[in-house]
């Protein structure tokens, strides 16, 4: 790794900790102790407060959990051989040979909430959920050019489900520049942005609220006719998906990923006879490239307690665009794009980002009309010591409905959302999180329709992971 010492890259992946909503999303690509284990290193490698990965823990994400450079070097497991190296040069004669990790490469995370919440229409209540999820994990690689990663979840609310289950090919084609051209197969997050992504970048509990919308969560009412009107497309662009998927990286900077994705909303079983297409653009100006080397000249920043901070400009972009059926036999057409910046400059992280969309058709025969939806999010959070990190967060939701809804004589119904949620990270130890999170609504549409108070939360979160 151009300018990066072994001794100052101890590296590894480690701790994990991951989003915090119950999604059909999980971890994928995010480091685990398992690969601690492997590596021989600490969580702080390669993060700040897992799951939030510092720009070498990055680099070793899109690496198919490997380290850009002198990765044999660094193992501490002795994989096993599945096959001797003469067998490559019989092939295609022979089975290429691979391996498989010497440990078992299988990690825990056990998650416990407490919430207090001031109720709409009640007073202020408190709930212990301990514990609110349990993962197993499982990462790995095997061999050169093949990873897998694994992820199940429990939860309280949904039970025992596979979140993720995917193969990596790496550098499928000969001859092509390192790390171009890779293949994504199976079950899995679609990281359609990276910046406050719920396992990449995220070190506090809530997710912004574009990631948690759902045109179905619409819920409107005609007072006249005592009538309601509810879609039954569920799908939400942060659910973990069955996909294939062509990534890769261009000059060490510019990373692209284009696929085709089931677009099923809650489950994993295809519900229209089409796939969904996405795409995603990144581009890293200054400090650790995407493909883990410095520009001639760089070198590390080393922050307090060892962590590796940046200096650098992070944009990116998606697409996403799909069906999904809906009553009367019909389909609803959805689209999102999004773009963002984020700055890292030292201990201080910074961004902000704009995602919108539309449904062409959500309520199927019963009507017709296009739901159009926007967000603004912005999040600060600035390292005070290595363990101590305060957050920002903000964003707002617009949704709008078309004027034959409203002519219909539903009048009732609204999402419109703006939210400021306040926050500190404490890593009491490399593997254990705490997070304090405070959930204030300057503006919600449905509470003020209902004449309700605003639905404000403090959230207190302990994340252990082994």
């Amino acid at each position: 790794m151009r300018g990066l010492s072994l001794k100052r890259a101890g590296l590894g992946l480690c701790a994990l900790a991951v989003f915090s909503s119950v999604t059909a999303a999980g971890w994928n690509h995010r480091a685990i102790p398992a690969f601690a284990r492997k590596y021989r290193t600490s969580c702080t490698t390669c993060h700040t407060a897992a799951p939030k990965l510092n720009v070498l823990g990055e680099a070793f994400r899109l690496n198919g959990y490997r380290f850009p450079e002198n990765d044999a070097l660094l193992r501490s497991d002795e994989p096993v051989a599945l096959g001797s190296d003469e067998w490559k040069d019989l092939w295609p004669r022979a089975i290429w040979p691979g391996e498989i990790p010497g440990d078992v490469p299988i990690a825990l995370r056990i998650v416990n909430d407490f919430q207090l919440t001031r109720e709409a229409d009640a007073e202020a209540s408190s709930s212990f959920r301990f514990p609110e999820e349990v993962y197993v994990l499982a990462g790995t690689t095997l061999g050169d050019n093949l990873s897998a990663f694994m992820e199940t979840e429990w939860t309280r609310k949904d039970g025992l489900e596979v979140l993720q289950a995917k193969v990596e090919f790496q550098n499928i084609i000969p001859g092509l520049p390192d790390r171009l051209l890779n293949v994504w197969v199976g079950l899995q997050n679609l990281y359609l942005f990276t910046f406050a992504d719920r396992q990449i970048d995220r070190a506090g509990r809530q997710n912004f609220l574009w990631q948690e919308y759902r045109v179905s969560d619409l819920a409107l009412r005609n007072p006249v006719a005592d009538d309601s009107l509810r879609s039954t497309n569920t799908f939400q662009l942060r659910r973990t998906q069955p996909a294939v998927e062509v990534n890769g990286l261009l000059a060490g900077r510019l990373y692209y990923g284009v696929g085709l994705a089931q677009g099923a909303a809650s489950t994993t079983q295809d519900d229209n006879d089409r796939k969904d297409v996405y795409y995603k653009l990144r581009y890293k100006f200054g400090g650790l490239g995407l493909d883990g080397r410095y520009a001639a000249g760089g070198k590390p920043v080393l922050g307090g307690g060892g962590q590796l901070l940046d200096h650098t400009l992070i944009v990116e972009h998606f697409g996403y665009i799909g069906a999904q059926p809906v009553d009367g036999d019909a389909e609803d057409s959805h689209r999102s794009f999004g773009v963002s910046a984020r700055a890292i400059v030292g201990p201080l992280d910074a961004g902000v980002g704009y995602v919108w969309g539309s449904n062409d058709n959500p309520w199927g025969a019963a009507t017709s009309g296009r739901v159009d939806f926007s967000s603004l999010f912005a999040r600060t959070e600035y390292m005070f010591f290595p363990w101590f990190i305060g957050s920002v967060k903000f964003d707002d939701l617009d949704v709008d409905l078309p004027t034959t809804i409203r002519q219909a004589g539903f009048t009732e119904g609204r999402m419109d959302r703006t939210r400021l949620t306040p926050g500190v990270i404490f890593l009491v130890r490399q593997n254990v999180r705490a997070v304090v999170e405070l959930e204030l609504f300057t503006q919600d549409a449905a509470s003020k329709e209902s004449m309700q108070r605003k639905p404000n939360n403090l959230w207190v979160r302990l994340d252990v992971s082994f």
